[in-house]
């Protein structure tokens, strides 16, 4: 019969008909006839055998009746013509040289196997020269072919001289989607081997219907097992199901020698050879403890000396009483010395009832819930909450959580982990955070008082504890850093004296008149303190025809002087609470610059201004500052260094994290920047791979004195009472 020539598929397996081992060697050559093979094979311990003939291109394999492997090695092979053939150029399209339109073909392997059907592995040639195995190939005619055959996605090179009948052939992959054909001369010096497949067990189930198991129950298959590549020795049972079990646990399979014992035919069984003992063994599969309701495809695996040597595959349908869960969501926020509450849902089957108990399965470092046992009902969903406590040697970051429990399936979601927290006490959510010598001020509440005044009330916090509280009428609610700890509170716009007000740790307040010649507007809109508690801002420098044009300028409140610093610079009206950065002692600022306008350097003991370059244009929105005048700048999610030579350096964030704001640098680790990410906060030593620390987003942030950062999340309870938290990092 006719059958098409090989698919890319088939095409594929060509080079290797099984794998193996390394091949044995013979000493005597082929030279002369491709249909013939013969000599002798060196350390042949398998006794006499009838090879047969298979087919790569098909499932064909013919017992090659008249041929022998003898006990001893001897190989007295010769090759009929094949029971059928495929043509070459079938669903391909050649370009090239050819002497005839089409060929049929085969290309085959001469396999030896046991009598049971035990692939031991092929008897081939190999070229002298180099070692190149040959394969036969049968041709229908005589024909040559020199040029390229495309078949779908793969493209083999033809270097062809056939002859009708069997030739020897060279056949390469360079590549996954090419293959070479090429022709081997016929006196070309070659040598005899045997290649051994790979050992392996497989196993025929003599009956291959679904295996049914019920809870405690067990269920017999008589199985054969075969020992391709000669493997023997002990080798280990298991599953893939937990709970399911299969005894005996261990077969021992003999060696493969000449031996007596009744021939059991299975595809090359047929074939004479070696009687070797059969292994037919009976397998008990069982449903013990620790199994789960499951229909589909049961794995049997084989081991040997820890590696898996075989199995195979039964269809299962097993039905244990147990309960079905469901988690309350994918996600989980979990907090350093916290308990979060994880919601689950269980739903009894197979006629489950009564008590179970759910909990954490194998549960990461640190992390740790205490059961629950709960009654089931059939047909009645039970609803219930696991108490999830972190405890500080849980890593920061996205943990795998495993929950089930006895007669429990498993289920699992993601605990992220976050750094510990300490909730303080607010009537407002507060939504920045400012340094204090020691702690940090927050704005605790915000009211509106009679006469259209407001009332703001600051709170020094200590490890989350108020130590000290400062009221103001009509102030923002922002508060200006002044290096060393003291803090700034500027008037409102409907307080007629434009008061300014300074206050230190004790909670002193000293107030300052504010001179007419600066606006509400500029005090309000993110200034910034230096070292000397002079206060930078950005004001009107003068108005021609309704043209504002704005400079920087300082005003030292302690003495009312101001003074203009750069009243002809490229400022912006449009100024923000973020207008500014400042270096740990205060000496340099950077403006961040607006709308149409660029970052600028200043030095506040010189007073000098240098206008930085920007990179991908663009408003900067926001940057940090070192003591030694080192700019950054983040812009569109990019963070870039200004290099002293007024070039710029863009360093990307790592693979899945977004810049979101620049901090600033640490006060007590000059080299290291901290930001915000959309996942949380980065700390940044400059030069080295970016930490990310997953965390809830910052609504506020101070660097502390000390060192590392303190930073505010926000949240409300389920009855609307606003929730403030602050959390600290080294």
């Amino acid at each position: 019969m006719k059958k098409r020539l090989m698919s890319p598929l088939l095409l594929s397996g060509l080079l290797v008909a099984c794998g193996g081992s390394t091949p044995t060697p013979g000493p005597t050559p082929d030279t002369t006839d491709p249909a013939v093979l013969s000599g002798q094979l060196s350390g042949w311990n398998y006794g006499a055998l009838t090879p047969a003939m298979v087919s790569r291109l098909g499932d064909d394999s013919v017992p090659l009746t008249g041929s022998r492997i003898g006990s001893d090695g001897t190989v007295s092979v010769t090759l009929p013509a094949p029971t059928s053939t495929a043509s070459l150029m079938s669903d391909c399209t050649f370009s090239g040289a050819r002497s005839v339109p089409d060929v049929q073909i085969d290309l085959v392997d001469v396999v030896a196997a046991t009598s049971q059907g035990d692939l031991l592995g092929t008897v081939t040639q190999t070229r002298r020269s180099d070692g190149e195995p040959l394969t036969r190939m049968y041709s229908s005619a005589d024909a040559t072919f020199r040029g390229t055959l495309r078949c779908r996605t793969l493209s083999l090179d033809l270097n062809l001289d056939l002859r009708a009948g069997w030739n020897t052939i060279i056949v390469k992959q360079p590549s996954a989607s090419a293959l070479q054909f090429a022709s081997v001369d016929r006196t070309v010096p070659t040598d005899l081997k045997f290649v051994a497949y790979s050992p392996e067990v497989v196993f025929s189930f003599t009956d291959d219907s679904p295996l049914v198991l019920r809870a405690g129950q067990s269920a017999k298959r008589e199985v054969r097992v075969y020992q391709d590549g000669g493997i023997s020795g002990d080798v280990t049972l298991s599953t893939d199901l937990p709970g399911v079990t299969v005894t005996p646990g261990t077969l021992s399979l003999p060696t493969l020698r000449a031996q007596r014992a009744p021939a059991r035919p299975r595809g090359l069984g047929a074939l004479g050879g070696p009687r070797t003992q059969a292994v037919t063994t009976t397998l008990t599969f069982a449903a013990g403890s620790g199994a789960a309701t499951f229909s589909g495809e049961l794995h049997l695996l084989a081991r040997q000396n820890g590696r898996t040597v075989g199995g195979a595959r039964l269809q299962a349908d097993i039905r244990v009483p147990s309960a079905q869960l469901w988690l309350g969501g994918d996600f989980l926020n979990g907090y350093v010395g916290e308990s979060s509450t994880l919601a689950l849902s269980l739903t009894p089957q197979d006629g489950l009832s009564g008590p179970v108990t759910v909990g954490l399965v194998d549960p990461p470092a640190g992390v740790s819930a205490a059961p629950r046992q709960v009654t089931l009902t059939p047909g009645t969903t039970t609803n219930l909450d696991l108490a999830v406590q972190v405890a500080g040697t849980a890593t920061l970051g996205d943990l795998k959580l495993k929950v089930g429990g006895d007669s429990i399936g498993v289920a699992t979601a993601t605990l992220r982990v976050k750094p510990a927290r300490t909730r303080i006490e607010v009537q407002q959510a507060p939504s920045s955070l400012t340094p204090a010598a020691q702690g940090v001020w927050i704005t605790s509440a915000y009211t509106y008082t009679a006469g259209a005044k407001t009332l703001a009330t600051f709170q020094r916090l200590v490890e989350g504890k108020a130590a000290t509280e400062v009221k103001l009428e009509n102030v923002s609610g922002g508060l200006i850093s002044i290096p060393g700890g003291d803090v700034y509170a500027a008037g409102t716009w409907n307080d007629s004296g434009k008061k300014f007000y300074r206050f230190d740790d004790a909670g002193k307040v000293t107030v300052y008149d504010v001179p007419a010649a600066i606006s509400p507007q500029a005090l309000l809109s993110g200034p910034v303190a230096d070292a000397q508690g002079r206060v930078w801002y950005v004001g009107t420098a003068k108005e021609e025809m309704g043209v504002f044009r704005y400079g920087l300028f300082v005003w030292t409140p302690a003495t009312g002087q101001i003074a203009a610093v750069d009243p002809e610079g490229a400022y912006s009206s449009n100024s923000s609470n973020l207008a500014f950065s400042r270096s740990a002692s205060g000496r340099y600022l950077l403006y961040l610059g607006g709308y149409n306008s660029k970052p600028v350097l200043i030095d506040t003991e010189t007073a000098k201004t240098t206008v930085l370059p920007t990179t991908g244009g663009g408003t900067v929105e926001s940057g940090a500052v070192s003591d030694t005048g080192e700019a950054w700048l983040l812009a569109y999610g990019a963070l870039t260094r200004v290099n002293t030579d007024g070039t710029s350096t863009t360093f990307p964030a790592p693979s899945g994290a977004s810049y979101l704001r620049l901090l600033g640098f640490d006060r007590q680790q000059p080299g290291v920047l901290w930001l915000t990410t959309y996942q949380g906060v980065a700390r940044v030593a400059t030069g080295s791979t970016p930490t990310l620390i997953l965390t809830d987003q910052p609504m506020g942030s101070a660097l502390n004195a000390g060192g590392g950062l303190t930073f505010l999340t926000t949240g409300s309870a389920a009855n609307g009472t606003p929730l403030a938290y602050l959390s600290t990092l080294p």
